[in-house]
């Protein structure tokens, strides 16, 4: 039979003083002896009464256990006197938005709080509400906390310990609450220039509404091609050509849009604010605000790859972000295999990456839920052409697809190719590229306003193979440099994909921009409450 160590005997009267001293009390509070050596004295004082029996050493030897038995009942009578709450104030916050907390500690005991600490492990950067207060006995002490947003993301507010003690120092009583909770902070929304969206086809409700009502005619004609109308047909110049001709319907940008994200960190500039990730995510959301609560209010969807660790619920369940805000996120695996259209998702072949998938729906409600999507994400691993790549399945004719990418160096031949790839699928695509913040000056948009003119090439888009996606040498070009930008200009135009440039960090104007006063209370030393009103601008 082993023998307990030394160490275990030398710890087994301290497992039995806390035993003693927290007999009975509720999971989380716990009483501990601080200061311990004047115990020492108990044994001199019995020493020195049976050498010379003395009411001096009586007096002592009572006064010190008097004291420390005042002072445990003392620190027991707080717990279940003490009583503390915190408020969160404001239901969504959005980057640049301030978070407000409301702390309230009630003593109901008749004994006075001399001084009781709050200590917080929230993990809000910047976020920091410890507080040292007093309370007397029946009364109640409030403060308040605020921190300004800067980051996106998902974040944990809580778990909170409470420290308290007697006033003599000899026991303090420690209150751990593990209940946390998540707090999103939403990306910015901005507005952003106009982008020329390739044409989509209707949804298919609005395709069996118009097939009743009709639809206008243009004067041009195009060949025929698999699943138009035959009443469509312009017999006339079919049999002038010897081949089914018809007229070109005019069709509005209306079908669904999907926002491609690329984050694969291999292709990302800058830091912070002025980041291509940050801008990226900006851009995205803003995209995604823009079509769905603006005129044309279409179905909006995103695809994103971030990083695997970019997860919504944090450290062994400690808290969940509400489900009813989460996209359909599959953990990529070692398999292979393309998505399909019904929802069932095989896993990508990066076991670092996470597929973030939020299927096209209209109305506001799918601004918030793609908001959602894009607060947690960080750079992946996947390129935007495995991206596409792995996705074709997920798209469907009549959709058009909006890739956000600041890879404009070597990978452009990848994705450009997966592009036309969807274009001869029936889904038109468009390009808003991210140069680095370094790149042109003042902010403003490289290429004129932003927007590249298209010119057709004589090549046609079906005969495209990698030589003809001419791209810089394979030694990493200077993304900020004009013979890249240019000959990514040159590539796109030659294939009309809608091109738009944006550099990284440029300040873009709020989408919502209002002036607002509030009171901010601020609390003294004494424990009163100062109320100031200030004004701010919020956007």
């Amino acid at each position: 039979m082993s023998r307990p160590s030394a160490s275990s005997r030398r710890l087994y009267p301290q497992r039995v003083l806390d035993r003693l001293l927290n007999r009975h009390l509720p999971a989380g509070w716990r009483i501990e002896l601080r200061n311990g050596w004047p115990l020492l004295f108990i044994p001199l004082l019995l020493f020195m009464q049976l050498l010379g029996p003395s009411p001096i050493w009586v007096a002592l030897l009572i006064s010190l256990i008097g004291l420390y038995a005042i002072s445990y009942f003392w620190v027991r009578n707080q717990v279940l006197q003490l009583f503390f709450e915190r408020h969160r104030e404001g239901a969504m916050l959005v980057v640049g938005d301030s978070l407000q907390e409301r702390f309230v500690v009630r003593n109901d005991s008749t004994l006075p709080l001399h001084w009781l600490e709050f200590a917080d492990r929230s993990l809000l950067p910047g976020y920091n509400p410890r507080q040292v207060v007093s309370c007397g006995g029946g009364s109640s002490y409030q403060w308040r906390a605020e921190a300004h947003c800067t980051q996106r993301g998902v974040f944990r507010l809580g778990p909170h310990t409470l420290r308290t003690g007697d006033p003599f120092g000899f026991f303090s009583l420690e209150v751990v609450d593990s209940r946390s909770e998540s707090l999103l902070v939403y990306p910015r929304v901005a507005h952003i220039p106009a982008l020329a969206l390739p044409r989509g086809s209707l949804s298919g409700q609005d395709r069996r509404r118009r097939a009743h009502t009709g639809s206008e005619r243009s004067q041009a004609v195009r060949a025929y091609q698999p699943g138009d109308s035959l009443r469509h047909v312009h017999w006339p110049t079919s049999a002038k050509q010897g081949e089914l001709v018809v007229t070109d319907v005019e069709t509005e940008p209306s079908g669904d849009l999907w926002i491609v994200l690329d984050v694969n960190r291999l292709v990302q500039s800058g830091k912070g604010e002025e980041s291509s990730l940050e801008t990226g995510i900006v851009l995205a959301a803003s995209v995604a605000a823009e079509f769905l609560s603006g005129g044309e209010r279409r179905s909006v969807g995103l695809l994103a790859a971030p990083a695997a660790e970019a997860s919504f619920v944090q450290t062994e369940g400690e808290f969940a972000l509400d489900q009813q805000f989460l996209p359909e996120a599959s953990p990529a695996g070692n398999d292979t295999g393309a998505w399909s259209s019904n929802g069932e998702r095989s896993r990508l072949q990066t076991p670092s990456s996470l597929l973030v998938d939020v299927p096209p729906q209209p109305g506001k409600g799918q601004v918030w839920r793609i908001l959602a999507a894009l607060a947690p994400v960080t750079a992946g691993s996947l390129s935007l052409g495995e991206l596409l790549r792995r996705s074709r399945g997920l798209f469907s004719a009549g959709q058009t697809v909006l890739a956000i990418t600041p890879d404009i160096g070597d990978g452009v031949e990848d994705w450009t190719a997966e592009l036309l790839h969807l274009r001869r699928a029936g889904v038109p695509a468009s390009v808003l590229a991210v140069t680095p913040a370094t790149a042109g000056a003042g902010g403003n948009p490289v290429a004129g306003d932003g927007t590249t003119a298209i010119q057709p090439d004589e090549t046609p888009a079906d005969s495209l193979t990698q030589d003809h996606l001419e791209v810089e040498p394979e030694t990493g070009p200077d993304l900020t440099s004009e013979d890249v930008q240019a000959n990514l200009i040159d590539i796109l135009a030659r294939y009309e994909i809608p091109l738009r440039f944006l550099q990284a960090g440029t300040r873009l104007t709020p989408a919502l921009t209002y002036r607002r006063t509030r009171t901010v209370l601020r609390t003294t030393p004494s424990g009163g409450v100062v109320a100031h009103e200030i004004e701010e601008e919020v956007g």
